[in-house]
């Protein structure tokens, strides 16, 4: 299957709604097994009719095993053959093997452990498939430089993977500060991408209007993306290149960015269905069209990228994006690395570096097949 690089995962619940792809075309949906095997009529249906027939939708499926969601159950009864068997049976296009993710506070015995479990169950998934299995997703976990290369070595060594995810970096995303804050998370991609220069990288958890561009731009092939609906659900709604904008009043904020002039003006000319058929006054009282232009705006997002990268002006509106947002500074760091890297001629201390721009430029986007 041929997917459109950069590619957008939209995350969605399995029954759902607003359900985007039946009013314009999205780029795939990822789904959670967890949620399906909460509950038995659902799990018994899809597993009856396949998650395409039960969705609706003809394009690109990912079921993520909701692994972490397993985790915080006090007993744990499922085990990777279970969450193989489900694929099998709904038939994703994708599957994510069954893994550990790390939290922050974890102690080094704990970190590890949650690895080892991680890679065991990605062997046993490996093993036990079959050839009409959607293919694996193995996921990386790890924070430091040394765990990840030990990592990504063992993931080699029991399969060659045709795309690799990475977890556990959702807590230091927005987190400007420290040394597992967002500048560890793109060392931590830009590390990933050198190692797998000709493997599709997806990043986990971190596709916001305004995240999903540092992503890219630091060389992630794809995110996947559950923002459209969480922050419909918290008021929000999103304009492209200026981020969230809160339209109904929630108890948990005191102020409100309101709408500008230009801002409504932006919003009077959107397409979206949810603005083309519905007032502002409507869309502050529904989640569901507050949802379904979320998800537009994301969408035509990725077109817009596309574009841009054709023409060789992705870095330039990276840069307005971001421009006055506290993750600036980040854009700018990367940027200065690449900068740095393109100038130094290759040495075997700029072949251990993070940023060997360079040559992850080249290969930033490979051809997503």
């Amino acid at each position: 299957m041929r997917l459109e690089r950069p590619f957008l995962w939209f995350s969605q619940l399995v029954d759902g709604h607003p359900k985007p792809w039946e009013h314009f075309k999205i780029d795939g949906i990822m789904v959670n097994a967890y949620e399906i095997m909460e509950t038995m009529r659902t799990e018994s249906e899809v597993r009856q009719r396949g998650i395409h027939d039960y969705l609706g939708f003809k394009g690109p499926i990912t079921m993520d095993s909701g692994g972490f969601l397993f985790m915080q159950k006090e007993t744990l009864k499922v085990d990777p053959l279970s969450i193989l068997k489900l694929y099998r049976k709904s038939r994703p296009d994708y599957g994510v093997v069954l893994d550990h993710p790390l939290g922050s506070n974890l102690t080094t015995s704990e970190r590890k452990r949650r690895q080892l479990r991680t890679l065991r169950n990605t062997r046993h998934m490996v093993e036990s498939r079959s050839s009409s299995d959607p293919e694996l997703i193995p996921v990386i976990h790890g924070h430091t430089s040394h765990s990840i290369k030990w990592y990504v070595q063992e993931l080699q060594e029991i399969d060659d993977f045709d795309i690799y995810g990475i977890g556990s970096l959702v807590p230091s995303a927005f987190n400007t500060r420290g040394v597992g804050g967002i500048y560890n998370v793109i060392e931590i991609l830009c590390q990933v991408r050198k190692l797998l220069p000709e493997k599709k990288i997806h990043v986990f958890g971190i596709g916001s209007a305004i995240t999903m561009h540092l992503m890219f731009y630091a060389g992630a092939d794809s995110v996947d993306s559950s923002s459209w609906r969480s922050k419909a659900a918290f008021g929000a709604i999103q304009l492209a290149g200026i981020g969230d904008r809160y339209i109904t009043s929630n108890k948990k904020h005191k102020k409100y960015l309101n709408l500008s002039r230009k801002e409504e003006r932006i919003l009077d000319s959107c397409a979206c269905p949810a603005c083309r058929h519905h007032s502002l006054g409507n869309m502050r009282k529904n989640f569901q069209l507050r949802a379904l232009h979320n998800a537009w705006v994301f969408q035509n997002e990725i077109k817009k990228v596309r574009k841009l990268i054709r023409q060789n002006r992705y870095e330039n509106y990276v840069e307005k994006v971001l421009k006055r947002n506290r993750f600036y500074p980040v854009f700018e760091h990367v940027r200065k690395s690449m900068e740095r890297s393109s100038q130094i001629k290759t040495s075997t201390a700029q072949a251990t570096s993070f940023f060997d721009w360079a040559q992850i430029e080249q290969r930033i986007y490979p051809d997503f097949h």
